[in-house]
Parts: structure tokens; C-alpha cells; sequence
């Protein structure tokens, strides 16, 4: 009868050891999870051998991290405990007026899931005064730990014929220079940028813009008349398109943008005027409860019907500063910011949208100085413009 052959032994010295070194690298990744706060964090998500009241600390502190990144002090922040509600904490903390709540979530949001915690639900709000109002619910999943209450500053007091003027601005035009763009965008000024997507640049215009806590407005090229000789750039939505086709572009222009407070049409003189382009791209904002924003519209456009019928916020650009910028000097920007300061005034609000040349970088440090725009507000664009209610 034959015999089996055995396995040389060095074979099996080789498998020992291959285990052990398993075993021991397991063991050195425990250990870690459980000496740093991230690590005992992921380790809850994972086993869930840790109470709630040291996940509750742990979690509290990844928090403060965040909100110091999303700009607001630890100290600031008030804590309670509540007997009833979804956790039994709760942190209040105020925001500038002319903060963003939609960038403060990304912040903070952003900052948590990098510690392995994560918020689990949020929504916004008007508090007391009108004033804007964000509730996000933070914790691991299915075990939350804090309640956080963010209130913009309040509203002002003044009788109506003395109420500040409100302007949002926007800045568009930033090309394909990464760097060029984050110089802009770290401005002392108050202001949202609007961006292309598909472009080379897109991912690191608005990985930039999400840094500096900028609002985020997303530009959808879209078809113009002439086209190609009139082109909007990579990644143009044309009328020849399926709806299907339209519909999913959108979403993964959403997708590489982030966390947007709107989007806008770049060009598309022909596209806002076809009912079957806008029905497609107003049925993914709507599912995304994203306002569109109309800058300098055709004459033969569908779009603010065509909002009103689905449900779908809907606004125009209040003014735009396009050839101005791109003269020699600041005359002509001086002439026309000053008629636009004027025009806010009467009406109680503006949106300003402004391309940025090197002229008009420049001209923006000083001619955005509150001195010398007595009653007057710069305010985030969120707080103008309509955000549709949930689908």
C-alpha cells in the first residue's frame, strides 16, 4: 500500500509563522482602536463594546474638532442634558450672520466621518426672529450621541424703512487654475463661487472651495444657440440628449461638487428654452431639493413656469458684473457697483454675480470694505434664494 507523502516540514514553519505574524498584527490593530478616541470610535461601529456614556465623550470630542473647523469656537457652545428627544445631549452654538449652514453641515460633516462618527440626519429651519436654524443629530449608526443646534445671527430690529439692504455675491470665471482660484477664494470677504464641473481642474476647484467654506454654486453647462462655435466646455447637456442621459449627468456633476447651495445654468441660451432638457435636469434637483438659479436668461425661456409647475425653487440673478471686469481700469465697476448698492437698497436685496478677472480680484478687496457701505448686509446666498420643501 502506498504511502502518503507529508508536507516538508519547513512548509508548515512557514504557515506557523504566517499566523502568528496574522495574529500579532490583529492584535497590534485592537490595541490601537482602543488607545486613540478615533480608534474606540471605530471599534463601537465595529463590536459595539463600548457604553454609551464613553461613546458620548469620545464622539463630544471629535464634535468640538469639528465645529472649531466649521469656525466656531469650542467655548461658544452651550450643553444640556434632555430628558427626551433622540439623545440626551444637546449643544447650541450661534453663527455669524453672514455664515452659511449649508457649509457649516459640510464642515462639520466632513470632520466626523474622518474620526469614524458621522451625523445621522439633519435638517434646517427658522428659529426665533426668522433667523436660519440647523439641527444635525451626530453619533454612530443606530447609537446617536448628541443633538447640535446651530442658529445664524439674529435678525435685525430696525423699523422697515431703516432695515439694512442684503446683498449676496457671487464669483464665477475661475478657469482651470487650481491655485489661481484658492487666492480668490481666500479673500477677507463674503461671497459664494460658482463652478464648472467636467472640466480638468473641476475636483480640486471644489475640494478648494470646500476648504475655504466658501458656498458652493454649481454651473450646468448647458446647450447656447451657435453651438459648437458658442461653447459652454467639457461636459455640455444639448437638446439632441435623452432625458435619462441629461437626468444621470446631473447627478454625477453632484456627486464630484459636494455640498452645493444651488445650481445655475452656464450658457444655455437654446437649452432653457427646450421643455424636455429642463424637465430632466429640474426632476434630479428636485429629488436633490436644490434651487435653480437663472443667470441672464433668454428671452424664450421655460424655466420659471417650468419651476412653479414641478415644484422647484427657482431664481434669477439680481445683476451681473461680465464685460465690466474685463476693461483696463475699475471706472466702469465703480459706475456699476455703485447703481447695484443703490438697486439693493430700494428692494431690500440683491444677488450679485461677479467674474473674476485680475481686474476685478483687485477692485474686490476694496469696494466690498462694510465701512463704506453704511446699510448695507453681505449675506449667504442661501438666505435669498428658495430651497424647495422635501419630495
Amino acid at each position: 500500500m502506498a504511502r502518503k507523502k507529508r508536507a516538508p516540514r519547513w512548509r508548515l514553519w512557514i504557515a506557523v509563522l504566517l499566523g502568528g505574524a496574522v495574529l500579532c498584527f490583529a492584535a497590534g490593530e485592537t490595541l490601537l482602536m482602543t488607545r486613540s478616541d478615533t480608534g474606540r470610535i471605530r471599534f463601537a461601529r465595529t463590536f459595539g463594546f463600548v457604553d454609551q456614556p464613553e461613546l458620548t465623550r469620545l464622539v463630544g470630542r471629535q464634535l468640538e474638532r469639528a465645529l472649531v473647523a466649521a469656525g466656531i469656537p469650542a467655548d461658544s457652545v452651550r450643553e444640556r442634558t434632555v430628558e427626551s428627544g433622540p439623545t440626551g445631549v444637546r449643544w447650541s452654538a450661534g453663527l455669524a450672520a453672514d455664515a452659511s449652514l449649508l457649509q457649516a453641515n459640510y464642515v462639520i460633516t466632513s470632520t466626523l466621518e474622518e474620526a469614524g462618527a458621522e451625523v445621522l440626519r439633519g435638517h434646517e429651519d427658522r428659529g426665533p426672529q426668522g433667523a436660519g436654524r440647523l439641527t444635525l443629530i451626530v453619533g454612530i449608526p443606530h447609537r446617536p450621541t448628541h443633538e447640535l443646534v446651530l442658529t445664524r445671527g439674529p435678525t435685525r430690529d430696525e423699523p422697515p424703512g431703516q432695515r439694512h439692504a442684503r446683498i449676496a455675491l457671487v464669483l464665477y470665471g475661475f478657469g482651470d487654475d487650481p491655485a489661481a482660484a484658492d487666492s480668490v477664494f481666500a479673500l477677507p470677504a463674503p461671497f459664494a463661487v460658482a463652478l464648472l464641473p467636467a472640466g480638468r481642474a473641476s475636483p480640486a476647484l471644489f475640494k478648494a472651495a470646500h476648504r475655504r467654506q466658501r458656498e458652493v454654486v454649481m454651473l450646468l453647462p448647458l446647450e447656447p444657440v451657435n453651438y459648437p462655435q458658442v461653447n459652454p466646455g467639457p461636459g455640455t447637456l444639448l437638446v439632441t440628449m435623452k432625458p435619462a442621459r441629461i437626468a444621470s449627468a446631473v447627478d454625477h456633476y453632484l456627486d464630484q461638487a459636494g455640498a452645493v447651495c444651488a445650481v445655475a445654468n452656464h450658457m444655455g441660451s437654446l437649452a432653457t428654452q427646450d421643455m424636455t432638457v429642463m424637465t430632466a435636469v429640474y426632476r434630479t434637483l428636485r429629488q436633490h431639493r436644490l434651487p435653480f438659479v437663472h443667470v441672464m436668461p433668454a428671452a424664450g425661456a421655460v424655466c420659471k413656469t417650468l419651476a412653479s409647475e414641478m415644484g422647484v425653487g427657482y431664481e434669477e440673478a439680481g445683476a451681473v458684473l461680465d464685460t465690466e471686469p474685463r476693461e483696463r481700469d475699475t471706472r466702469a465697476m465703480d459706475r456699476r457697483w455703485k447703481m447695484m448698492v443703490e438697486e439693493a437698497r430700494a428692494q431690500g436685496e440683491l444677488t450679485v454675480w461677479i467674474r473674476v478677472t485680475p481686474q476685478s480680484r483687485r477692485w474686490l478687496t476694496h469696494a466690498l470694505d462694510r465701512k463704506k457701505l453704511p446699510g448695507v448686509d453681505f449675506v449667504p446666498l442661501e438666505s435669498l434664494i428658495p430651497r424647495p420643501p422635501p419630495v
